[in-house]
């Protein structure tokens, strides 16, 4: 009897190790499979961020490419209204602008000149340039290309009323207001301006071609 007394707490501790070691084992093998699914997703989705990044990239490629290709284009169109080479004038290409001050800010109320590439400038006699009047430019079919400076807040209805060689025409990112029909009986011209700009946003809903700089 003594010796099955001794032997009693022996069998109670194997068997207390035997479910021990076999629980840690089946803990083991129930947390295996978790992992690998989980470094599964992870690599699928870093596979999949890979693609989109490259998609992007491509596509910017494309969009720069495509900006460059219009851009020569408008010079190419530009140098062949202008006489050809660059800084040559043709003649009869003196402007001159009239306008009126209202608190010390200027408004170009008409324009006079056949010049195809117009520059208006930044200020008239000191006073700086704010708006450009109603039918400031109507009618003038020599004009092919505008730049408008930096300070212009406002162009007024008609401004550019059919100028009809009229292609191209730069506007800053001080614009914050373009009055109605502006544009008609133009040559559908291209607006280029500061990405995200009122000038940009006005272009997209007229449906006019927009280069985002």
């Amino acid at each position: 009897m003594k010796t099955q007394r001794k032997r009693l707490p022996i069998l109670i501790l194997l068997l207390s190790l035997s479910l021990l070691l076999f629980g840690c084992n089946t803990v083991a093998a129930t947390q295996e499979p978790h992992e690998d699914a989980e470094k599964t997703a992870l690599a699928r989705r870093v596979s999949e961020l890979e693609a989109t990044l490259q998609a992007e990239r491509e596509a910017s490629y494309i969009r720069e490419n495509e900006l460059a290709t219009q851009i020569s284009e408008l010079e190419e169109r530009l140098a062949l209204l202008t006489g050809g080479a660059e800084g040559e004038k043709p003649e009869g290409a003196a402007m001159v602008f009239h306008y009126t001050v209202e608190n010390g800010l200027a408004t170009v109320t008409k324009y006079e000149g056949a010049a195809t590439l117009v520059e208006i400038p930044g200020t008239l006699d000191g006073y700086p340039v704010t708006a450009i009047g109603e039918r400031a430019f109507e009618g003038n079919t020599s004009i092919a290309a505008v730049v408008v400076p930096d300070g212009v807040k406002v162009i007024n209805w008609f401004a550019f009323y059919g100028c009809g060689s009229l292609f191209d025409i730069t506007l800053p990112a001080s614009i914050t207001s373009i009055g109605h029909a502006v544009f008609d009986g133009c040559a559908g011209p291209t607006v280029t301006c500061p990405k995200g700009s009122y000038a940009a946003e006005y272009a997209k809903s007229y449906g006019l071609s927009c280069i985002e700089t």
